[in-house]
């Protein structure tokens, strides 16, 4: 082996020392670096979850800001409907057949004895019947004048009089009272178009403060069957529960709409210019078996309790058509929607008491579509919690056959008053308020119990 020099061995030493002057600096740059690195790691870590929880709290704001946007300007043509509605078929002006009527009020005959054309004589001559429906116009009120004869005991002194006579020289009758009942409540107008209708077409002139006494005392008779139909409303099979806004300008107790209804007939409460706490579901009436949507009030009050499946499977639509999601959760919202309407769908068929081995099936079913899973987004997730949790009251129906799955029915009464509220705008006082809720029960339920003959009845009482 060679033998190095003394100069080389010099030079290689300055290199060794040279080598582990830099190693040490290089490992102190690296211990640095991978500080670095890893600190840099777990930012962006800390960054990926805030990005990923912005972006949950974005989907679910746009879509909130979007329900919001459709309530006040409508749903518009971009958004297409998941369920599409049936085409309406065309149908030709003369294909409708009026029903024949049954009260014949008079029968003109139209005779003939010679041919029309040409005066000659006409064989094989039958008749023909059609039936003509109108209303006398125009229609004029009656002015009846009283002459009550009166006198005076010689016993006693009193007065006694053939009639009784009122405090005023002019006053109304009971029809046209009933008459400006039927005009607020199922004809939906305001006081002031009441006026107006009964001066265009009876010369009835009529202020809007005498209209509103009037309502009141025809209210104040109506009580009883007012309290009837509280108790009709809750002793049968099961009870629909619904409330809405309803205005009230001098405001005492609250400004919300409530309505009760059952399942058996069309008897319907309605108690409006309250608030939306659960004690007046207690004024209303409980029911043993309810029906309603998920909101906290129902709660407690009944024995028994049916969730209504309509909501949720709105909800889920609402979802489904939104354009705020992202295509990955747009996929997860619309698979869990197809498969909730599915089975909303089967459960509705269903009339009379379900098998077991079926009751297993659709309950197994529905723990399937509530399971909730990591991809879902915010609103997704935050209804199928709100299913599961209420899973068991979503199945009362199971204990009581033939009661509805949904609370349409009640929905369906509630409409009625909404549109009466964008037209009057509410009431103006909480007596008002209370006014409507007796006339609306009572002539509401007369109407929808007997449609063809509600009026004379209404008329009679």
């Amino acid at each position: 082996m060679r033998e190095l020099s003394k100069s080389q061995i010099d030079e290689r030493l300055v290199e060794l020392r040279n080598l582990r002057t830099l190693y040490a600096k290089a490992r102190e740059r690296i211990s640095i670096l991978e500080t670095e690195n890893r600190d840099l790691k777990q930012r962006i870590k800390e960054l990926e979850e805030v990005n990923k929880d912005q972006c949950k709290r974005i989907e679910t704001i746009s879509f909130q800001l979007e329900q919001v946007s459709i309530k006040l300007f409508g749903k518009k043509s971009v958004f297409n409907r998941i369920v599409e509605k049936k085409e309406k078929k065309e149908r030709d002006s003369y294909s409708y057949q009026r029903p024949i009527p049954t009260n014949i009020t008079k029968t003109e005959p139209h005779p003939i004895k010679v041919c029309a054309h040409c005066c000659g004589v006409l064989i094989n001559r039958r008749i023909k019947i059609f039936y003509e429906e109108d209303i006398p116009l125009p229609i004029e009120k009656v002015v009846t004048k009283h002459e009550v004869e009166t006198g005076y005991c010689s016993n006693c002194r009193l007065q006694s009089s053939g009639y009784t006579i009122p405090s005023k020289v002019t006053i109304l009758g009971e029809n046209i009272k009933k008459y400006i009942c039927v005009l607020s409540i199922v004809s939906r107008m305001s006081h002031e178009q009441i006026g107006e209708h009964l001066e265009d077409i009876f010369k009835f002139e009529i202020s809007k403060g005498e209209i509103g006494n009037i309502l009141c005392t025809q209210a104040i008779k109506l009580r009883p069957e007012y309290q009837a139909l509280k108790d009709s409303v809750i002793s049968q099979k099961a009870t629909h529960y619904d409330e809405t806004s309803w205005e009230v300008q001098k405001e005492e107790h609250g400004m919300y709409a409530w309505v009760a209804t059952g399942t058996d007939n069309n008897d319907t409460v309605f108690l409006l210019g309250r608030s939306r706490g659960k004690g007046n579901i207690s004024e209303i009436g409980i029911a043993k078996v309810a029906i309603t949507d998920d909101y906290g009030a129902y709660k407690n009050p009944f024995e028994e309790h049916e969730l209504c499946w309509a909501h949720p499977n709105r909800k889920l639509r609402d979802l489904a058509e939104s354009a705020e999601f992202k295509e990955v959760n747009k996929k997860r919202i619309l698979n869990t929607y197809e498969q909730f309407s599915s089975l909303y769908k089967r459960m509705r068929k269903i009339k009379e008491e379900i098998s077991p081995y079926l009751k297993k099936k659709f309950k197994e079913t529905f723990d399937k579509i509530v399971r909730s899973h990591y991809l879902d987004p915010t609103p997704l997730s935050k209804i199928k919690t709100s299913l599961f949790k209420n899973k068991e009251k979503y199945f009362t129906f199971y204990k009581y056959p033939g009661i509805p799955i949904d609370n349409n029915k009640a929905e369906r009464a509630l409409r009625h008053l909404i549109i009466k509220r964008k037209i009057s705008f509410g009431s103006k006082t909480q007596r008002g308020a209370e006014t409507t809720s007796i006339l609306a029960s009572v002539l509401l339920s007369l109407k929808w119990n007997n449609p063809r003959n509600w009026f004379q009845k209404f008329m009679s009482i």
